[in-house]
């Protein structure tokens, strides 16, 4: 099997199963996979999954080993340019529990459809249908995620889910490896511990690279996406959002050419587009300030990412996210993270080092600062809805 150059990206599977681990925020008893072929040309065969709870190294336990079914069959097809819901799975999974999925491929399945800064390890096995197998005869690992888009819990009534909406901050890009150190896991641990916000799901809709208005290889754009990223999962009701640095960035760089410059107004259009659509669908908004971004890449060919005029493009964006009172909420992750002697960049305890993502300690900052925020805004619903 042939890896792209210095990259985690493969060119396909064949006769291999595919073992990849995550961690959900909220528990319950019955779950359901949602796979995906959405960018694949051709079927995808899957010849067996099962799902139970992770063990270490890519081990499950095998007393926790479920087969899932898609429509009572054992084997099924990826649909090209479609996803797939696997049918209900009984398996009881705690609060922030890590489970494992594994997915056999009897056949070639070309790599179209995946998740390539995942954070996570993902285990290939040598050939073979290990889907049941307690520990797999190991090939190879990676660390991007493959035809495996969700996974939903069944939770209780009262409940809700927090849809996070980003590119590689919400992502969570520099951060440790099967750490689960991304601020929307973060988010997930101060929640589950707080007592009245446990029982809160927190989706991870952050793709490294991503933006709001443009599309290239790192997935459609935050307005395209955004139905199918936010609108259909059930039971949604509130949005983060925290995109638009890459907006401001790509152009002149290698990333983009000058013709995709984006200008504060472009962007906040489409904040306003996105408040507007979550909002016909009662879903309330958080917008995040962008962080600083000053000094990003430096000494590298991005260098250009960041700019004096890109600087005052960021401070327009998040004056008016700051004073518009157009969101249902702010999240002021710029001051969170910002440098006081030297606010256009991250401090540097916070910085892993590139100038413009967060260290594992800086997501951990940012939760905090969401999770005031999202505590505020429960507050002032429920007020709201007080009876006088």
């Amino acid at each position: 099997m042939n890896v792209w150059p210095g990259d985690a990206v493969l060119y396909g599977f064949h006769q291999q199963t595919v073992r990849q681990v995550l961690r959900v925020s909220t528990g319950g008893d019955r779950l359901r996979l949602r796979l995906s072929n959405e960018y694949g040309a051709s079927p995808i065969r899957i010849g067996a999954a099962t799902v139970a709870l992770a063990a270490k190294d890519g081990a499950v336990d095998a007393a926790t080993i479920r087969q899932v079914r898609f429509g009572g069959e054992r084997q099924t097809d990826l649909a090209p340019g479609a996803p797939l819901l696997s049918d209900v799975v009984d398996l009881a999974v705690p609060d922030l529990g890590q489970i494992a999925i594994s997915l056999y491929f009897p056949d070639f399945a070309p790599i179209e459809t995946y998740h390539y800064e995942a954070q996570q390890t993902a285990y290939i096995s040598d050939f073979g249908n290990f889907a049941e197998a307690p520990e797999l005869p190991l090939q190879q690992t990676s660390t991007s995620r493959y035809f495996l888009s969700a996974v939903l819990v069944e939770s209780g009534p009262g409940s809700g889910s927090l849809a996070c909406l980003g590119d590689s901050i919400t992502d969570g890009f520099g951060s440790t490896i099967d750490g689960n150190a991304r601020w929307p896991d973060r988010l997930a641990e101060r929640l589950a511990k707080s007592g009245r916000l446990s029982g809160i799901g927190v989706l991870n809709q952050g793709i490294g690279g991503n933006r709001v208005l443009a599309s290239r290889a790192r997935g459609a754009n935050a307005l395209a996406r955004f139905d199918r990223d936010v609108l259909s999962f059930p039971n949604v009701k509130w949005v983060s959002v925290l995109e638009g640095i890459n907006d401001i960035g790509w152009p002149e760089t290698m990333l983009a050419g000058g013709q995709e410059a984006v200008a504060a107004e472009n962007l906040i259009s489409a904040y306003r587009q996105i408040i507007a659509r979550a909002r016909l669908n009662g879903i309330k908004v958080l917008l995040g300030t962008l962080p600083p971004f000053g000094g990003a890449f430096e000494g590298l060919p991005l260098k250009t990412f960041y700019s004096a005029s890109k600087e005052r493009d960021r401070q327009a964006v998040n004056a008016w996210i700051r004073t518009s009172g157009e969101a249902d909420a702010v999240v002021d992750f710029e001051r969170m993270l910002a440098d006081p002697a030297n606010p256009s960049r991250l401090l540097r305890a916070l910085d892993c080092g590139d100038g413009l993502h967060p260290s594992d300690d800086g997501y951990a900052e940012m939760a905090k600062a969401f999770e005031m925020a999202f505590e505020g805004l429960l507050v002032a619903q429920e007020d709201r809805s007080a009876p006088n």
